[in-house]
């Protein structure tokens, strides 16, 4: 039984040193690994999970398994790089000769002595420099002043109690009531006061050269150290580790008992500590300054941390918003339309796992299967609002808290409302429009056929009239008397003549009847024939002759039909019927594309020969139908009738008409 227990204990004792020795485990990263330097000279990890590195070559930031670095080229303005501290969604970047804040892939910069150290206390943010104290401002680094044993003195450490703030100088150690105004500076020791920690209202503070001190109620105690030239002190897991730029790192417990020493003896490969930091998951980070980084993983966790997940990246249409001028409403980004094709890039960090993190995504809807990829364009998406979401999930199963971006992609103006309403009202103004110009036109047209319509009624009535008018039954009556006379008188020559010229007459008459227009020269024959025969019938003598000045030849000129005779018979019937030497003249010529026609006589005037007419004389009949046919041909003034008088005496009467030109070439 005593031996059973033995075996148990051998056992027990062999797993528990299986398990010390694993959580003691260092791995170490080099430039071999991917980093710039192995000059470490800060560690840091951001609220993200992201651990960064600071070195004599840039920043780095380490997901665990992959490296990006900032240096000169990625507008870092440096390589030198002495602290790092995370500040809310950016980081904050002391140098040796200039301070950056940096957002996203922006650096800003702020020219300033060495950065020892920085400080945040209170949502202000302190710089301890080679010379002094400084404070960020929105825009610009401002300078404390507290003492010029303070003003002008390297600045290691600052830290703040919740009462006083402690300022640890290459000089001394300091107490003081408030930074901006002090009213109390209390120097508390005498030494180069490399960190400070603050633990159980005890103020732990690590010098160069003189050991560890804890100050309590402003009373030192010194406890002392086999580490030389200490770098800084950390508190680790519940315990003090103490680190040397020379001698390695001493381990002690809270009540400052040693424990053990972590050097190039037993563990690492080198002395030359600058840094220690332990991250989320509570694995231990040791910064060289030849060497690298050394990590030892914490094996045993009791609690796996929550992971964070952030965006990394959001592009529109291959642009990031933060290079786009977009409006936002409520937190909700608007993005005009034809922009909608969108990608987002997110990350969450799992140091220990950096393989192992999963992501699920959604698009208003349900979330997607779990998988590696931290990336998702969306193409082609419609307009209206949207909420992306997206979880992240480690090795440990333990799933973040889902993170939202809203935003909101506008309709064309073409599909928005009011261009749809605007756009039907306009339609329906231009159909109407259409319509009515439509039924005005039909209308128009409707009316100008109606007069159309009435025109050729009229003028065909006006043609039937003149047809009818065209010979005067009387006229035809006596030259067939005169016919008969010739015959029974035996004047066989004359019977010929005349028959020749009356059958001309008729002839001509038929012939013209039938057309609308006929040549000027066919007209003046007609008109010669039936002037001889009204000469030869007249029991008054007369004269007549027809003139012609004309721009074309009379062959060439068009003229309605027996549109002159009625004049000529007027003249002949009231104007020289009883006129013992009468005479017609008849005149033709052109000016300016009118055919002008005159037909004068010496009878004994137009208001005379009214006054002798009958009211149903067929020459008055036949002078109405024939002006109302030349008002059609043209304007209504192209017609007159007026009495030729000369010494108050009336000479005669002259009708004188136009009509358009008109020839047949």
């Amino acid at each position: 039984m005593k031996f059973l227990k033995y075996i148990i204990y051998f056992f027990f004792l062999l797993k528990a040193t299986s398990l010390i020795a694993q959580n003691n485990t260092f791995k170490n990263y080099t430039i071999k690994d991917g980093l710039p330097s192995n000059t470490i000279t800060d560690i840091v990890q951001d609220n993200l999970g992201y651990i960064w590195f600071a070195s004599n070559k840039g920043i780095t930031q380490f997901d665990g398994n992959n490296y990006i670095t900032f240096s000169r080229k990625e507008g870092l303005e440096t390589n030198y790089i002495t602290k790092l501290a995370p500040n809310k969604d950016s980081l904050l970047i002391g140098s040796s000769n200039n301070f950056f804040i940096k957002k996203h892939t922006k650096f800003q910069i702020f020219e300033s002595k060495k950065i020892n150290c920085i400080s945040k206390i209170k949502d202000q943010v302190f710089l301890g420099t080679k010379k002094g104290i400084y404070r960020l401002r929105d825009d610009f680094l401002s300078p404390l002043r507290t003492n010029f044993q303070i003003d002008l003195t390297p600045i290691n450490d600052i830290q703040f109690d919740g009462e006083f703030y402690w300022v640890a100088t290459q000089k001394a150690l300091w107490k003081i009531d408030d930074l901006l105004n002090p009213k109390l500076l209390k120097r508390i020791d005498l030494a180069n006061y490399t960190a400070l920690i603050i633990h159980n209202k005890q103020i732990i503070a690590s010098t160069f050269n003189s050991g560890l001190k804890v100050i309590i109620n402003d009373t030192i105690k010194t406890i002392h150290s086999t580490t030389k030239n200490i770098k800084g002190v950390k508190k680790i897991s519940n315990q003090f580790w103490i680190y040397s730029n020379s001698n390695g790192i001493e381990v002690l417990d809270l009540d400052f008992s040693f424990i053990r020493k972590i050097n190039k003896y037993n563990t690492l490969e080198t002395n030359a500590i600058s840094t220690i930091f332990q991250d989320n998951q509570r694995n231990i980070w040791i910064g060289t300054s030849n060497k690298g980084v050394y990590k030892q993983e914490n094996k045993l966790q009791e609690e796996n941390p929550i992971p964070l997940i952030s965006f990394e990246d959001i592009e529109v249409v291959y642009k990031t918003i933060d290079s786009i001028n977009f409006n936002s409403y409520k937190g909700i980004l608007q993005i005009p339309p034809g922009k909608n094709h969108l990608a987002f890039t997110y990350k969450s960090i799992d140091i220990n796992n950096p393989k192992k993190v999963y992501y699920r995504y959604k698009l208003n809807g349900d979330f997607s299967p779990w998988s590696n990829n931290n990336s998702v364009n969306l193409a082609n998406l419609k307009a209206g609002n949207y909420t992306f979401s997206v979880q992240s999930k480690t090795a440990n199963k333990q799933e973040s808290k889902p993170i939202h971006f809203q935003f909101y992609i506008d309709k064309p103006f073409y599909k928005k409302n009011w261009f749809q309403w605007l756009a039907i009202s306009l339609l329906l103004l231009l159909s109407s429009y259409i319509t009515y110009k439509y039924i005005k036109k039909i209308r128009r047209i409707n009316k100008e056929k109606i007069m159309k319509l009435e025109i050729e009624n009229h003028l065909l009535s006006l043609e039937q009239k003149a047809l009818q008018l065209q010979m005067n039954p009387h006229f035809i009556f006596n030259v067939l008397n005169g016919i008969k006379a010739l015959g029974n008188s035996g004047k066989l020559d004359d019977l010929n003549t005349t028959i020749s010229k009356f059958s001309n007459l008729l002839r001509s008459i038929l012939n013209t009847s039938r057309k609308e227009e006929v040549n000027l020269s066919e007209e003046i024959a007609t008109l010669k024939n039936y002037i001889s025969l009204e000469q030869q019938m007249s029991s008054s003598t007369f004269t007549y002759g027809i003139e012609t000045k004309l721009s074309f030849d009379a062959e060439e000129v068009l003229i309605p039909p027996m549109l002159i005779q009625p004049f000529i018979e007027n003249s002949i019937k009231h104007g020289i019927k009883n006129i013992s030497e009468g005479k017609i003249t008849i005149k033709f010529y052109d000016i300016k594309n009118y055919l002008h026609c005159e037909i004068i006589d010496n009878g004994i005037g137009v208001h005379q020969s009214k006054k002798n007419k009958k009211t149903n004389d067929h020459a008055s009949l036949a002078i109405k139908v024939t002006k109302e046919r030349i008002k059609n041909l043209t304007s209504n003034i192209s017609i007159k009738i007026d009495e030729i008088i000369e010494n108050d005496t009336v000479k005669g009467t002259k009708v004188w008409f136009k009509i358009p030109l008109k020839t047949d070439f």
